[in-house]
């Protein structure tokens, strides 16, 4: 099948000076940067759900990232469009970066393999799923 996502280019990011985990990174000898990446969940039926994030090509922390999650596979470059019928094909206001990549899921009979694993996260209470759908409100 095919996909599409619309994203914007995100941008490194590291945990807050002197904050806790960056008192223990330094002492390892390491820094608490992350490289410029994006995260995906991609499921189908029949298919294990997939949890994953694509590294975008050219970030200096890209092959240095301290939670070691880059991977070979999973760096992708961005490509610059700046034509205008590319630009209007896809009803944006200006130029915009195109990336590529293929997603290959695994077969899975069992249905919990299936979809996100049932643990308590971040972000999922009743309060912030209501702060959540607030930006879908059309006005």
């Amino acid at each position: 099948g095919r996909y599409t996502a619309r994203s914007i280019i995100p941008s490194g990011y590291g945990v807050p000076e002197g904050a806790p985990t960056d008192v223990v990174l330094k002492s390892l000898g390491r820094h608490g940067e992350r490289p410029a990446h994006i995260h995906y969940f991609v499921s189908a039926p029949g298919h294990q759900h997939l949890t994953t994030q694509i590294n975008l090509a050219g970030d200096p922390y890209t092959y240095d990232d301290f939670a070691f999650a880059t991977r070979e596979e999973l760096v992708v470059p961005a490509e610059r469009i700046e034509d205008s019928a590319e630009i209007a094909k896809r009803d944006l206001d200006g130029p915009f970066s195109h990336v590529v990549f293929d997603v290959a899921l695994a077969p899975a009979e069992a249905p919990e393999l299936q979809v996100r694993h049932a643990r308590p996260r971040a972000k999922e209470d009743e309060q912030d799923l209501a702060s959540q759908l607030a930006g879908t409100a059309k006005v």
